[in-house]
């Protein structure tokens, strides 16, 4: 069986747009370029949990972007389960689920409910269908006001919408984008120990990105640190931490 994610030799790079008069002067020169990721290569087996960690600018996001379809590499090759996203981007979406707060694309005006029934229908999922995946999920991660406004949602619960948004069709393969983020210390944890346990257990390959070292030493798999672009180490929490702590280590490979 192929690995739930492939990523061989890929590199990301941008241009960033200029202004006007300089376009018109010059039209044919570029801004200076942005490599966003260098020659990036990893795999993450089906069923494993793997924790991407990094600065911000590190290219964290712009990876999973990629991995989603959003964007596409400069160059190198992206596969999921063993088919390249640059061919099948229109089939991805009942294969993965992603949740970024980056663009979290819901409407204000609506309740929380009424953005994942909208959302359920854009997967495909029946009216019956939908109702019955959003009670599940307003239970599993405790979305106490469903019928609020989004608007008048706090930031953990917005949160807490974002991750169930991408669990509404059940995808195989979890793309979570600082999935902790905004959320109190009790529903942190309580996340961790449903990657960690219970997507674990039922099969479910999560690729997640954190600033916290805490979060990354709960990862059951492996972990991949990220520095400018770069992959600077890729492995379990004791063959990065080589000993020391994973915070020290970390710290190490950054400013190496």
């Amino acid at each position: 069986m192929p690995p739930a994610i492939e990523v061989r030799g890929l590199t990301k790079v941008f241009y960033p747009a200029r202004p006007f008069g300089a376009w018109l002067r010059a039209p044919w020169r570029r801004g200076e370029p942005i490599r966003a990721l260098e020659d990036i290569s990893l795999t993450v087996n089906a069923g494993e949990v793997f924790c991407l960690m990094g600065s911000n600018g590190a290219g964290k996001t712009t990876l999973l972007k990629i991995l989603t379809g959003l964007l596409l590499p400069t160059s190198g090759t992206v596969l999921i389960n063993g088919q390249d996203v640059a061919r099948i981007s229109a089939r991805l979406r009942s294969q993965v689920g992603f949740a970024s707060s980056d663009r979290p694309g819901f409407y204000d005006q609506l309740t929380g409910r009424q953005n994942l029934a909208f959302f359920a229908a854009l997967y495909g999922l029946s009216t019956r269908q939908a109702a019955r995946r959003i009670a599940e999920l307003t239970e599993l991660l405790e979305i106490a006001a469903p019928d609020q406004p989004y608007q008048a949602c706090s930031a953990g619960m917005k949160q807490r919408l974002l991750l169930a948004r991408a669990l509404l069709h059940d995808p195989p393969i979890v793309l979570l984008d600082e999935p902790a983020k905004s959320l109190d210390p009790l529903r942190a944890e309580t996340l961790r120990a449903l990657l960690h346990d219970r997507f674990a257990r039922s099969g479910k390959t999560v690729l997640l990105t954190t600033h916290s070292a805490a979060e990354a030493e709960a990862c059951t798999g492996r972990i991949a640190v990220l520095q400018r672009g770069g992959l600077k180490a890729c492995g379990t929490v004791r063959d990065i931490s080589a000993g020391d702590t994973l915070h020290a280590a970390l710290k190490r490979l950054c400013e190496s």
